[in-house]
């Protein structure tokens, strides 16, 4: 067989393009060899530019998000929410009078003033308990310095705050606690208003606590007006 010609200066489809040696020049006419070489620098370099940019702009981010943390953190230190700014914006969402006894849920209603330092201390727990709860029960608060609420504060039988006034589902007021509360306690109370008469007489493996017999008591204002122990403020 004849050797293959190695000198030929086409070069056919498949077949290997032959090294230069380092001292061979390469032009621009060259089957563009070198506008090969320079667009793919260009293209190189450019990458390099936007990954260089991407990481500067992910830098700045973090720096920007790491300084906005730092200073909400330190104007949270400098300014803390207090216990009576908790206790206003619990009222703000607390729901209507009109659904006490109309919508099915239960309702811990919480009479309570900005001068009263044990409603202060009671404002982290019950604002703990009404974020457990939710929905599932109707969290109302009053504020007693407020002149359009003496005439609730008076049929509720309000005379020492805070007090906390347990309604069952069908707007009937069981019991009222006086004076800050444990979150057991209130849970407790709160879990024996859920729990449905004829829940309680199914087979269950916890003991279940109706309404009727809440496991903490602590002041009556209806035992001697048992027929105002319902309440129902809705508008007909």
């Amino acid at each position: 067989m004849g050797e293959k010609s190695t000198t030929s200066d086409s070069v056919g489809f498949g077949e290997s393009v032959p090294l230069r040696k380092p001292s061979e020049q390469v032009t621009g006419t060259d089957n563009g060899v070198t506008n090969l070489f320079s667009e793919g620098s260009e293209s190189s370099i450019n990458e390099v530019e936007i990954l260089k940019q991407n990481k500067m702009r992910n830098i700045a981010v973090a720096v920007a998000s790491f300084a906005f943390a730092f200073f909400n953190y330190g104007w949270q230190f400098a300014h803390p929410v207090t216990a009576v700014e908790v206790l206003a914006s619990m009222e703000k969402q607390s729901a209507p009078l009109s659904a006490i006894g109309n919508n099915g849920k239960p309702t811990v209603i919480d009479f309570w003033a900005p001068w009263c330092s044990n409603c202060k201390v009671a404002a982290p727990t019950l604002q703990a308990v009404e974020q457990e709860y939710g929905d599932s029960v109707n969290f109302i608060m009053v504020n007693a310095d407020v002149g359009g609420n003496w005439p609730l504060i008076q049929y509720f039988g309000v005379d020492a705050i805070p007090h906390l006034a347990f309604v069952s589902a069908e707007g009937d007021v069981e019991t009222a606690l006086i004076g800050p509360m444990s979150r057991n306690v209130l849970k407790a109370d709160i879990d024996a208003l859920l729990n449905k008469q004829e829940d309680c007489g199914k087979a269950v493996e916890v003991v279940k606590v109706c309404h009727d017999d809440l496991p903490y008591k602590m002041y009556d204002a209806f035992g001697n007006r048992p027929d105002s122990r319902r309440v129902n403020f809705e508008q007909k």
